[in-house]
């Protein structure tokens, strides 16, 4: 037998193959729209929307369970399947814990991955127990080539005692893309004080300036970076780095963005003026890979702004999810891609759609799926009963009429 590397646990080869076996039901037919919340197991109705939705999902937002030895929420065969492994090759509960993990979520990402949209991205949250399995089971399912990075998310702030060693402040949103090569640009607004900095005018409006000497550590210089500038002097000013960040051939065609200044030292100093608005809006920023702008705290406060009430302990924050899917809008591009969201839990991902479209104009539609998980909640009995009410209350607060949501159930056979 010849070596292999890779991930592999007790029961991957029935995982592997479960996203191809159909599952005997139905998924009801519903009216209204352009948004849908769908009640079921996100397994079969993953399934049922790729004859619809297959290579149509823009954006994928994933908070699956965190496998933290409880129960986990959804049940699967696969359970039952690695408990009978470990306990006839004498494993311990940890690994059958782990596998059963493993086999739920790779069939749930295979079938995610199929309705991405060729441009289209994943971005999952996960804690510390299962990150580094998550990480090897994306690369197996996206493709190492496409993981674009993992987003240090600072989900709480903890003072004082509560651990032994370490304090708990955050968590993990991996992010994959479809097609690494066709995935847009991530960008974000600027700051106040990233705007303020283009503080000088011309005609064409608010700008700031750049050397074009070009910065950084010095490696091999490119040929058609490299060569003289004549000044307006008369005298001809060489590059005082390695080389300029342009070529000459740019910087002929684009001389009105040139400027030249005199250093304290006499020398001629070039830059190019970068402009604040560009033809389809404001100029962005890259997004970094931490994140502080939300926790469950202000999760908490949203909940408690539309019930009265925390009702649920640590609820992702809307802010968190929103900026997401901002990243991930292409700069002028169309604004009604397809959110999904196959973990929906109260719906946090249906109002961070809901208010960008109210922000920006933008047409989002979001496919959120729920299972309906028992809630020990005098109002509502079920997680799903949670996230359709939370999603008619913000539909009321944003003025949406009432069928804006499309309601459907996946229905097993057998069932009425």
């Amino acid at each position: 037998m010849g070596e292999w590397w890779g991930l592999r646990w007790p029961g991957d080869e029935a995982a592997r193959t479960r996203a191809a076996e159909p599952t005997p039901g139905r998924l009801e037919a519903a009216a209204g729209g352009p948004h849908r919340f769908i009640e079921g197991d996100n397994l079969p109705v993953l399934q049922a929307l790729q004859a619809e939705l297959g290579g149509r999902v823009r954006i994928a937002y994933l908070d699956p369970p965190y496998n933290t030895g409880t129960a986990m929420r959804y049940v699967d065969r696969f359970a039952a399947s690695t408990r009978a492994w470990a306990q006839a090759h004498g494993g311990e509960a940890w690994g059958q814990r782990h596998a059963a993990w493993l086999s739920f979520m790779w069939p749930r990402l295979v079938l995610v991955r199929e309705l991405l949209a060729p441009d289209g991205v994943l971005f999952i949250s996960i804690d510390d127990r299962e990150t580094h399995h998550l990480r090897l089971l994306l690369d197996a399912v996206f493709g190492e080539a496409n993981f674009v990075g993992t987003v240090a998310w600072r989900k709480r702030v903890v003072r004082g005692r509560g651990a032994r060693h370490l304090l708990p402040q955050t968590e993990h949103v991996h992010v994959y893309a479809r097609d690494l090569a066709r995935l847009p640009a991530f960008e974000e607004p600027l700051t106040d004080a990233m705007r303020a900095a283009y503080a000088e005018a011309d005609p064409a409006g608010p700008y700031k300036l750049l050397p074009l000497a070009k910065s950084g550590t010095a490696h091999s210089a490119r040929p058609n970076l490299v060569y003289p500038i004549l000044a307006p002097d008369g005298t001809w000013v060489v590059c005082p780095t390695h080389q300029w960040r342009w070529s000459q051939e740019t910087l002929e065609a684009r001389r009105d963005e040139v400027v030249f200044r005199r250093g304290r030292d006499g020398a001629w100093r070039i830059y190019t003026k970068q402009r604040l608005v560009l033809p389809d809006g404001e100029r962005g920023r890259t997004p970094t890979t931490y994140y502080d702008r939300a926790t469950t705290a202000d999760g908490t406060a949203e909940l408690k702004a539309l019930f009265g009430r925390p009702v649920l302990d640590f609820p992702k924050p809307v802010r968190l999810i929103k900026d997401l899917v901002s990243w991930a809008t292409p700069r002028g591009g169309p604004r009604d891609e397809v959110v999904l969201d196959p973990f929906a839990g109260a719906c946090p991902t249906a109002e961070a759609v809901l208010d960008l479209n109210a922000a920006d104009g933008g047409s989002r539609r979001f496919v959120c799926i729920q299972q309906a998980e028992p809630l020990a909640d005098p109002e509502f009995d079920t997680i799903a009963a949670l996230g359709r009410a939370r999603i008619d209350r913000v539909c009321a607060r944003l003025g949406l009429p009432s069928d804006a949501v499309a309601r459907q159930r996946w229905v097993p056979d057998g069932s009425r």
